[in-house]
């Protein structure tokens, strides 16, 4: 029985891992994007990517206050909300599940404030 249970266990490890690489970048590379916080601005604060990018946010927050950044996927599905520590840069990453805009947004958490904001565009991989 316990040899059994293994061998199943075995077989589904294969068709596990081909999902994981069809959806994903090689395990361990993913892309790092510098986010500057400055005036209430996100610069960049339109990116391209590609569909299953591992992205890491590198976000530097210039200001004397602390922000907030809330992502949220294509569906409006909240994703997370960090903190952004005055004069420091909060890394965050993101895997992009799904295509379409993925919508980043800053000041308070879950609300959006008028100048803070981006997105990232996930688009098909070809």
């Amino acid at each position: 029985m316990v040899k059994f249970a293994l061998l199943s266990l075995l077989l589904l490890l294969p068709a596990c891992s081909e999902k994981e690489v069809a959806y994903t970048l090689p395990l361990g590379e993913e892309r790092v994007i510098r986010v500057q916080l400055d005036d209430a601005r996100f610069t960049p604060s339109m990116i391209q990517a590609l569909h299953g990018d591992r992205l890491l946010l590198q976000v530097y927050n210039t200001e004397s206050k602390t922000h907030y950044l809330t992502v949220k996927n294509p569906r409006g599905d909240f994703i997370r909300s960090v903190v952004l520590p005055a004069g420091e840069t909060v890394q965050i990453p993101l895997l992009l599940t799904d295509e379409g805009v993925w919508r980043f947004y800053g000041e308070k958490p879950l609300q959006e404030s008028n100048g803070m904001q981006g997105s990232i565009t996930a688009v098909a991989r070809n």
